[in-house]
């Protein structure tokens, strides 16, 4: 299949969909060869049936999508498997959950059906790895990120809304922390370089490499230390709101002008920034943080060996995810990146200048400026839900505590991951 052919298609699915109400638009009955692929995710939304649409409309083979919140997934699969129930043929393995699901046995080997990692994005390959069995699941869209600013607030306290500026004002966290000195002051206490701990910890935390936990033993003196040092520096300086990350306070703060800084992925753009800031024209920008860009999200989509069609599941995952063809796809249904590693060979096929930010082309910065840069990253584990449950006491700990020390926070939270788990040692 051609661009023009994969265009013609595209243009067909949302012409179809503005024929009909958007809450009636239904995925395609397939070309009645019986071949299907059921998929477990919590994507149901119309640009989701889109892109799905546009697959069938290519393959012929019927798409079924069936709602699946990411925090069930793991007990879903388990719970099914075990009374013997019908698998799904595709699952989706989000991040915040992807350790303990890649670390079950329940994967099916990819490369008896002709994937391989070999067009892979290749920081993508380790974050898909079982941290048990050593298999390598299945791809997954990229979810990378760097820094989103309020332009007007940056130019107001820090002399400059211009992203070179900017970035080669925070050589490090350092200089960053320093910098939320400054703004601090002349706001008059006002003003705060980011608006929540998490925020910051988030990336400072995919920044890293080095294994919170490494098989079964404790490694947070040498991966969560460094974290942590920095987030009771910024604490302690106070240049970090109070707000709790994620919360709808913190969704509120993006349209307010208290907070400078946020965390940015490509999806964010979006899903959170616009979302929650739809009047603040021009008013944002895209940076790359101190220390440089990292991973935030992402969501592998795995074969279980006990799935019915395996087969359609496997041309799903090489047609969606691993082709040039599935890329144009994505990107025009969804807005997503691909893990089709020469799609990123051409610097225009991800471009689109963005009045919101200001005429920024922040799609293209992702993948031409982010997505190659990300380094070495931390390999999932089974214990990553345990850890971001005792990280995240350790946040609230600093919040109420800004005084306690780095060592107070690693002995609690070595105490508690032990606690939830007697195969976890020092």
């Amino acid at each position: 299949m051609n661009k023009k052919w994969i265009a013609a298609i595209m243009t067909a699915a949302i012409a179809t969909t503005s024929m009909t109400a958007s809450a009636d638009l239904e995925l395609l009955e397939g070309d009645g060869s019986g071949r299907e692929v059921t998929i477990w995710c919590w994507d149901t939304s119309e640009n989701g049936i889109k892109m799905n649409n546009a697959f069938t409309e290519a393959t012929g083979i019927k798409v079924n999508l069936v709602a699946v919140e990411a925090k069930d997934m793991a007990q879903k699969l388990q719970t099914t498997l075990a009374s013997g129930g019908e698998m799904p043929d595709i699952a989706w393995c989000e991040a915040t959950y992807r350790g303990k699901l890649l670390s079950l046995d329940i994967w099916e080997d990819l490369t008896q059906y002709g994937i391989s990692t070999d067009e892979v994005v290749d920081y993508l390959i380790p974050l898909e790895t079982s941290p048990t069995t050593g298999l390598w699941v299945g791809p997954e869209c990229p979810s990378v990120a760097g820094m989103a600013y309020k332009r007007e607030l940056a130019k107001e306290y820090l002399g400059t809304d211009d992203r070179a500026e900017l970035e080669a004002m925070f050589t490090d966290w350092d200089a960053f922390i320093e910098a939320g000195k400054t703004v601090r002051e002349k706001s008059n206490g006002e003003v705060y370089m980011m608006s929540s701990l998490g925020a910051m910890g988030i990336i400072l935390k995919g920044q890293g490499s080095e294994p919170f936990i490494d098989g079964d033993k404790l490694n947070l003196d040498a991966s969560m230390r460094p974290i942590l040092e920095k987030l009771v520096q910024a604490k302690q300086a106070d240049i970090i709101d109070m707000i709790d990350y994620g919360s709808a306070e913190e969704g509120a703060s993006y349209a307010q002008n208290n907070d400078i800084f946020y965390p940015c992925a490509n999806w964010s753009v979006k899903f959170t920034i616009k979302m929650n800031d739809p009047d603040r024209e021009a008013g944002w920008g895209f940076m790359l943080p101190p220390g440089g860009p990292f991973p935030m999200g992402g969501t592998v989509h795995g074969v279980p060996k006990d799935a019915k069609h395996k087969e359609e599941a496997a041309e799903y995952i090489r047609f969606i995810d691993l082709s040039q063809d599935g890329a144009v796809i994505q990107r025009d249904a969804k807005g997503n990146f691909t893990s089709y590693k020469p799609t990123y060979d051409d610097p225009e096929f991800y471009t689109m200048e963005d009045p919101y930010f200001g005429g920024q082309d922040v799609q293209q910065i992702i993948a031409q400026e982010v997505l190659p840069n990300i380094g070495t990253v931390r390999a999932p584990s089974k214990y990553d839900q345990d850890i971001e449950d005792v990280y995240n006491l350790a946040l609230k700990t600093i919040n109420a505590n800004p005084d306690v020390t780095v060592d107070e926070l690693i002995a609690t939270m070595e105490s508690e991951l032990m606690g939830k788990d007697p195969a976890i040692t020092k």
